[in-house]
């Protein structure tokens, strides 16, 4: 039960959110790691692996808000309702991909919200003018791939989504801390 409204949340937050300045990805991030510990909890998942990935949420979590503070330009209108509405349609439409009679309905629902996550993620990536705006979709994107993993049970793959995103948002808060004194120097 409470995996599922975990999962719901999280399809809201990357649907309506998507286009929002950085912070959403704090938000995002946390909302993932109390997702994998309820599947942790109330499934057969493997804890470590689980546990793992939620160390390495809790570690990047000063990267997020980093991030966040880094960005310079918001989005702008058709920005939001690019991410909006078209997070809203990539939505249904895995909704209809994931047919009814293959699995039971929390491996569904399991499926559906991960990829909504990652599609939501990648839409705001590529709608994004801002380079945060991208990074943070890209960050959403491997949060999703992070619970598919985890709710799935895999935890090498997890391993790898959680190091990966990791690598990701060190990168890119370098690059743009880099960004920021460039300017400053300027």
């Amino acid at each position: 039960m409470m995996l599922s409204l975990l999962l719901g949340l999280l399809i809201l937050l990357s649907v309506i959110l998507s286009g929002v300045r950085g912070w959403p990805l704090l938000w995002h991030g946390g909302l993932v790691a109390a997702a994998l510990l309820a599947a942790a909890r109330d499934a057969a998942t493997p804890v470590l692996p689980c546990l793992a990935a939620v160390g390495v949420m809790a570690a990047i979590l000063p990267l997020a808000w980093g991030l966040a503070r880094l960005e310079d330009m918001p989005p702008s209108a058709r920005e939001r309702a690019v991410c909006m509405g078209g997070g809203l349609v990539l939505t249904i439409l895995a909704v209809i991909a994931v047919p009814q009679g293959m699995m039971d309905k929390a491996a569904r629902l399991d499926l559906i919200a991960a990829l909504a996550v990652i599609l939501c993620g990648v839409l705001a990536a590529a709608v994004r003018r801002s380079v945060v705006g991208q990074c943070a979709g890209l960050a959403c994107a491997l949060n999703g791939l992070m619970l598919l993993a985890g709710l799935s049970g895999r935890g090498a793959v997890l391993a790898g989504a959680a190091l990966l995103l990791g690598a990701t948002m060190l990168v890119a808060f370098v690059c743009l801390r880099r960004l920021a004194w460039g300017r400053v120097a300027e």
